[in-house]
């Protein structure tokens, strides 16, 4: 199996490049490529240029729909992964935690995507998607419908609901995303 790291987003309200925000020394990119190596057989990054990435000797899927937000970086990985299920994970995320993907990594083998819900709703980008999501996907991008979940309704999708696992606080923490200078500054300041 396979993993993306959504690395396309304009990270407006950070103000830079989320992607090579650091912790402990090392940026959000670099810690979660180190982590999922542990499970994963290739690794790859989907952006919408190459140049910023390319240090890190890891294939880079450029957007086949430019402009269209995650939901074509997802489209574009599930096109170039050669597995047939693929662990799709944002680059703002930087406590992700293997317990959590190996728990949704096993419910994948009956449903075309697995996708833990929290506190504030579904966690789409930090979720399992199968090949058979390829075609409902590519009729919402060329409907110019950019929601994420806009195609669930035409594949099997299996929501984990965290809240109901004993491992939650754990779990929660690995789906936390960073999306403000001072949510950056208060984990560093930890």
């Amino acid at each position: 199996m396979n993993a993306v790291i959504l690395a396309g987003g304009k990270s407006s309200r950070m103000g830079t490049n989320k992607a090579f925000l650091k912790l402990k020394g090392k940026t959000f990119i670099e810690l979660q490529i180190e982590l999922l190596r542990e499970m994963f057989d290739d690794i790859f990054i989907s952006a919408v240029t190459s140049l910023e990435y390319e240090y890190l000797n890891l294939p880079i899927f450029k957007d086949v729909y430019p402009g269209k937000g995650p939901l074509g970086g997802i489209y574009t990985s599930l096109i170039n992964s050669d597995s047939f299920h693929t662990f799709m994970l944002a680059c703002d995320m930087p406590f992700v935690g293997l317990e959590l993907i190996k728990y949704l990594k096993d419910l994948t083998k009956e449903f075309d995507v697995v996708i833990p819900k929290s506190e504030r709703g579904l966690e789409p980008l930090h979720a399992f998607y199968s090949k058979n999501c390829i075609d409902p996907i590519k009729r919402e991008l060329d409907d110019d419908n950019l929601r994420i979940t806009s195609f669930f309704p035409h594949v099997n999708v299996k929501i984990v609901e965290l809240d109901n696992l004993a491992t939650s606080a754990s779990f929660h923490n690995s789906i936390k995303n960073l999306n403000t200078r001072d949510e950056y500054e208060g984990i560093i300041r930890k």
